[in-house]
């Protein structure tokens, strides 16, 4: 559970709502037990205090219980009550006259005030303090109900952002099927049927994107395809190379933009293996599909790349062919270097400096007055995020007229 997030928040506040009121009624009690300690005092001596005077006038009450119940005051029937009051109640205060001796006791929070005329005795209970207690239990009761249906009702209404923030995890991580509609009619319960609704928009424009740019290249490889055939069955062979060679351009384009739809989408499933580096650099010399003079006259190569790497074979020939079309398409001398630095692979170029940060070239789509020369297109980004899948990270750094582009492969994934 993340320490910081929302429901913890509510929960304490709740909780320290919850000690604050427990503590708010405790103290309430507490003084309203003073309080009525000394109202019962005073209602104890007063009725006291008025009895003494009717016996000085020489008048007596009709009914002494029923004068008692006047204040508050009722006969105590129980013989076991009375004995525990009288033996284990604590005396407040007590009135001796010439008729009898007033206690007033107190015992398990109630009160008493005891008549002993020394012929027969009385215990009364005052009345007074039950109902005030039984309120305050009442409204304590309600009180607490009502925060704890809030705190019920917030964490029901609020629970569901871990789902949906679930889920969101799931959508940035390429899961296109999650769903995270919602019943509740609340803000949450909005916002989560809202985004469930983006999540089928963008779900259903990726699908149609797929499927039209697969239909398009499985179109494309059928005229390709036709072409080499006619081409091979030309006679004269200037003619026949070029052509071949230029329909297989095509057929490797078909196959690049199939892993970029793939890779942007993040649907490609590496498989990472073992190689030395060199068959992967040789790979890439042969994607970028250049004649045996050209070879020679603008790629250089200086190490003997004999370490060993775990990367997809295809993909990270593909990344390496990308960094050196790249090269040659704004070198000042048509050349490209591919130097060898421990397990560094460098692909450098010579060339005027970058007018802009070297992340404004990763995005896709870089091109005309944006970029350097003529357009660099889709190939960095596709490095980038061929390095991203490897856990490789593409370093880049203009020295001394030079741009170097490199990748540290003791950095990447095991096998």
């Amino acid at each position: 559970m993340i320490r910081n997030s929302i429901l913890n928040k509510i929960s304490a506040i709740f909780g320290l709502s919850l000690c604050l009121l427990v503590m708010f009624f405790a103290l309430l009690l507490e003084h309203q037990g003073e309080r009525n300690m000394e109202n019962m005092k005073q209602r104890q001596l007063q009725s006291v205090n008025y009895l003494l005077v009717m016996y000085r006038n020489n008048v007596q009450p009709s009914d002494i219980e029923e004068y008692f119940n006047n204040f508050g005051l009722k006969k105590v029937s129980s013989k076991h009550l009375r004995d525990s009051v009288l033996e284990r109640g604590v005396v407040i205060f007590q009135k001796l006259s010439p008729i009898s001796r007033f206690s007033s006791i107190v015992y398990n929070d109630h009160y008493y005030l005891f008549i002993d005329n020394f012929e027969s005795s009385v215990l009364l209970e005052s009345q007074e303090h039950k109902s005030f207690n039984e309120s305050l239990w009442v409204v304590f009761v309600i009180a607490l109900l009502i925060l704890v249906y809030m705190y019920i009702s917030i964490y029901k209404s609020i629970s569901p952002l871990r789902t949906l923030s679930a889920q969101i995890r799931k959508f940035a991580g390429g899961d296109l099927e999650i769903t995270c509609k919602s019943d509740s009619s609340d803000e949450i319960g909005e916002v989560a049927n809202e985004f469930d609704k983006a999540v089928k928009k963008i779900r259903d424009l990726i699908q149609s994107r797929q499927l039209f740019l697969r239909t398009l290249m499985h179109e494309l490889k059928t005229p390709i395809g036709k072409g080499r055939i006619v081409s091979e069955m030309l006679e004269d062979e200037t003619a026949k190379k070029r052509l071949v060679n230029v329909f297989s351009r095509l057929d490797l384009l078909i196959g690049e933009f199939s892993k970029v739809e793939q890779l942007s989408t993040k649907q490609y499933d590496l498989h990472v293996k073992e190689y030395t580096m060199i068959p992967i650099i040789e790979q890439a010399i042969d994607l970028l599909m250049l004649d045996e003079k050209k070879k020679e006259e603008q790629i250089c190569l200086e190490g003997d790349f004999d370490f060993m790497v775990a990367v997809d074979f295809d993909l990270m020939a593909l990344a390496i062919k990308n960094l050196m079309d790249n090269a040659l398409k704004h070198s000042f001398t048509k050349k490209v270097f591919i130097k060898q630095k421990g397990q560094n692979v460098i692909i450098a170029n010579q060339g005027e400096p970058l007018s802009m940060a070297i992340e404004e070239y990763l995005q896709p789509f870089v091109s005309g007055s944006k970029a350097c020369g003529s357009g660099l297109g889709l190939g960095l980004y596709i490095v980038s995020n061929i390095m991203a899948l490897h856990g490789l990270r593409l370093a880049y750094a203009y020295v001394e007229g030079y741009h170097e582009f490199s990748v540290d492969f003791s950095e990447g994934k095991s096998a």
